[in-house]
């Protein structure tokens, strides 16, 4: 499938579903990504294009960071999170997404054996909503760091709850604005 059918594939699943449910992965040398998201009934689009060129003007590095939470000893993301996980990311129109990184986490509760899998399990939990959602599989990476790096207090609930966590990192480019 080329990259023209894989839009028109894209803007199909716009119209007929909320969620994107696969688009085609584009080719390696044109990172051309496709972020859906439906907030307040508005679908939100962002087409990246080919990455802007050192020969064309400066570029600047973009990082965007997003957290989606867990319930305990679960994998799906929580309703609030998979709603704003996309959110700022889809109104950068102008980034090539280069990479994304999502880590792992969970809280202190269970064997540190357990753990390490079930924050590997929720960091491929949010890599396959990212893919869902039309980034490219071979853009996400996933790691798992288990109870390591809490951001909470592992003897309240609630700061168990916040250690529930995947933490993603979007790295793009842009043509700079200086």
């Amino acid at each position: 499938m080329t990259q023209s059918q894989s839009r028109i594939t894209v803007k199909q699943q716009l119209e007929q579903s909320t969620y994107i449910d696969r688009t085609p992965a584009p080719g390696l040398h044109r990172l051309a990504t496709t972020l859906a998201l439906a907030i307040s009934g508005m679908a939100l689009n962002a087409v990246a294009a080919d990455a802007p060129s050192a020969a064309s003007g400066s570029i600047e590095k973009v990082v965007v960071r997003s957290t989606a939470h867990f319930g305990f000893d679960q994998t799906a993301i929580t309703a609030t999170d998979r709603a704003a996980m996309l959110a700022e990311v889809a109104k950068m129109k102008d980034v090539t997404w280069q990479n994304v990184t999502a880590t792992g986490y969970t809280d202190s509760v269970g064997a540190d054996a357990y753990n390490e899998r079930l924050s590997q399990r929720r960091a491929s939990a949010v890599k396959v909503y990212l893919v869902g959602n039309g980034i490219d599989a071979a853009m996400v990476r996933t790691q798992a760091k288990a109870e390591l790096q809490p951001v909470g207090d592992n003897g309240t609930e609630s700061g168990r709850a916040s250690n529930r966590r995947t933490e993603i990192e979007f790295q793009g480019v842009r043509p700079s604005t200086r």
